[in-house]
Order: C-alpha cells, then structure tokens, then sequence
C-alpha cells in the first residue's frame, strides 16, 4: 500500500468513524475484563 492509498483511506470521514466505534467496542471490552477479573479476585 502506497502512501497516497494510505492517507484516502484514513481521511475519510467513514474510515474516522469506523475506528471511533472499534475504539468504543475495544475500550467495552477492556472494562468488562478488569471488572470480571476484579471480581473473581474478591471472591477467591
């Protein structure tokens, strides 16, 4: 993939939005791990 490619790609607005909801979607995730986690912890 050639730099002109990469920056299309990047620059538009559907490709923003995409990687905002995949960001909401990694950051659910990453909470309801430490929460399960923690929890499991406290009942040990």
């Amino acid at each position: 993939m050639n730099k002109d490619e990469f920056e299309k790609y990047y620059e538009s607005s559907e490709a923003n939005e995409d990687s905002k909801s995949d960001t909401r979607v990694i950051l659910f995730l990453v909470t309801v791990v430490v929460v399960a986690m923690t929890y499991w912890v406290a009942v040990q």
